[in-house]
């Protein structure tokens, strides 16, 4: 005990690491706090008062609340009906569900709802072309569907994580006492998964508060929280008011990731004693076998329409009037060639920065010094910060000295960058947390300093998860719609501002072309994570007691 005293007074005592704890808290409050900061503190009373007084922000909000509660109970339901069958042995397709069920996260945040416009709306293929029927699909109804679809695979993965953990040796017992399999899991996994339930719900309502892709394309004349402080900047020039309208977001969504936390940290969701032999799971009762089925296998037909919806718009000459088969849109794409090697360089300096900072600051978390708590809380916070809110705190940050910022692509990168850092930091330190400690003992024997164990020890030992986090920044970064309108300069062109305008426009074949291309991107990145992942080997080989 006294000679790990001793190490960790000496680890807390060697000045590199206290150099570089001061430079991530640095800037952790330079690029978290401090745009957070000027957007809290930019308003006005006066221009506070004139926002909140207007009946369409009341309007906004109480419609944010409406279609959270509504796109949140959607998509947990989904979400556990697509876990339940990947967790049971006995299910049909489940294969075939897992896949499907991941396809709409690879999804542009707005893919979905212009999906089904394209399907479902006035001029859609299917209500209009087909079926010879008048839809209006705009408004609330068509939110809520683009959402649940969109975000049904965040409660899938929460709640997946849950029943895995049950043990199947509680539903036998629950056999053996006289129960039937429909009480076995009426009683023994629901009220175990309970807590993932409510995890996902939370997740959930976090990024359905915060969605802005969906809302914009779908939503109509339905305002809402996320959209309505892009009107008030863009379409009134009202910056003040655009902060205002964030703040009030950031306030349940606050409330949210704060909740979200609490349970999922707490790991008590299951039964002890580990997942056991796979032949002790109890056999699914029919009825709840074949509905859990038919959810999947309806919700799975919507997410395969969606890709169609875009695959077919690309390739028809006119979306709603001319139906003739063309390569022309993809043709044209070569025009924004410009918008999309812009934005994949944004992506990829924004996945340096979220990967190289997440790791850093997972490192200084994990020495013994007194600033690591600070590190540690700044690092998930903007986890619980809309887009738009990081969006508008840039701009006001970084629009004037003494770090001006505005009309170069380095104020996008650095703010998605930051925006995506919680996700990295915090698989970064679950592999700190596997890391055998007698490898770092054996490194400081043969001299190394603790800055040296980043490069030499670390870095190898967690190549798998800094390159998940550099393309998962990567993706989201070239497709992201919420943060870069705000941001954008009037000289800079982006792929996923070209489409958003594109689909403004009414020019939906060309659109649906376009965003084809980030599809193929998105794709592609996937495939090349899992071909790296399959030659780096498993992870944190060796490592591990």
């Amino acid at each position: 005990m006294s000679a790990t005293i001793a190490r960790s007074r000496g680890l807390a005592a060697e000045p590199g690491v206290l150099v570089l704890a001061a430079l991530t808290v640095c800037a952790l409050f330079v690029f978290v706090v401090y745009p957070a900061v000027r957007v809290l503190a930019t308003p006005g009373w006066d221009e506070a008062l004139g926002v909140l007084a207007r009946p369409r922000t009341w309007q906004a909000a109480r419609h944010s609340l409406v279609i959270t509660v509504l796109s949140t109970t959607s998509s947990t339901l989904i979400g556990f009906a697509f876990a339940f069958v990947a967790t049971r042995r006995d299910m049909p397709f489940r294969d075939l569900f897992r896949v499907v069920g991941l396809m709409p996260l690879f999804a542009p945040p707005f893919m979905v709802a212009f999906a089904y416009i394209l399907m479902f709306g006035r001029q859609g293929l299917l209500t209009n072309h087909l079926l010879g029927l008048d839809v209006n699909i705009f408004g609330w109804q068509g939110l809520w569907l683009s959402q649940t679809i969109a975000f049904f695979p965040l409660s899938t993965a929460i709640i997946q994580g849950v029943l895995e953990g049950v043990h199947p040796n509680a539903e036998q017992a629950a056999l053996t006492l006289g129960a039937t399999e429909s009480a076995a899991l009426r009683t023994i996994l629901l009220p175990l998964a309970w807590p993932g339930v409510i995890g996902a719900m939370l997740v959930v309502a976090i990024t359905v508060l915060a969605d802005f892709g969906n809302a914009v394309v779908i939503a109509g004349n339905y305002p809402l929280l996320a959209t309505e402080a892009w009107f008030m900047m863009d379409g009134l020039g009202d910056l003040q008011g655009a902060a205002v309208i964030v703040s009030i977001l950031l306030v349940p969504t606050i409330g949210l990731f704060i909740a979200s936390r609490a349970l999922l940290n707490k790991r008590e969701f299951t039964a002890s004693g580990g997942r056991g032999a796979a032949v002790d799971q109890i056999a699914t009762p029919p009825f709840i076998k074949w509905s859990a089925v038919a959810i999947c296998s309806a919700t799975s037909l919507l997410v395969l329409t969606l890709y169609a919806a875009i695959l077919i718009a690309g390739l028809t000459r006119q979306w709603g009037s001319d139906w003739s088969f063309t390569f022309r849109h993809w043709a044209d794409t070569a025009s924004h060639m410009d918008a999309v090697g812009t934005s994949l360089l944004i992506g990829a300096l924004a996945g340096l920065v979220t990967a190289g900072v997440g790791q850093i600051a997972a490192f200084v978390h994990s020495r013994p010094i007194p600033l690591r708590g600070l590190v540690g809380l700044l690092a998930v916070l903007p986890g619980a910060l809309p887009g738009v809110f990081i969006g508008v705190g840039f701009l006001l940050a970084f629009n004037a000295p003494p770090l001006e910022l505005a009309d170069s692509i380095w104020l996008i990168v650095l703010a998605l960058g930051f925006w995506h850092l919680p996700q990295a930091y915090q698989s970064t330190s679950a592999a700190l947390g596997q890391i055998h400690r007698s490898i770092e003992d054996s490194a400081r024997d043969l001299g190394a300093s603790e800055l040296r164990l980043i490069v030499d020890v670390y870095a190898p030992l967690l190549s798998r998860n800094l390159l998940a986090a550099f393309l998962q920044c990567f993706i989201r970064s070239v497709s992201n719609i919420s943060v870069i309108v705000f941001l954008i300069s009037p000289g800079q062109v982006l792929v996923a501002y070209v489409i958003l305008q594109m689909i403004s426009g009414s020019d939906w074949s060309g659109a649906a072309a376009l965003t084809t291309v980030l599809l193929a991107i998105t794709f592609c990145c996937v495939g090349l994570l899992q071909a790296a992942l399959h030659w780096i080997g498993p992870a944190t080989r060796g490592s591990q007691a």
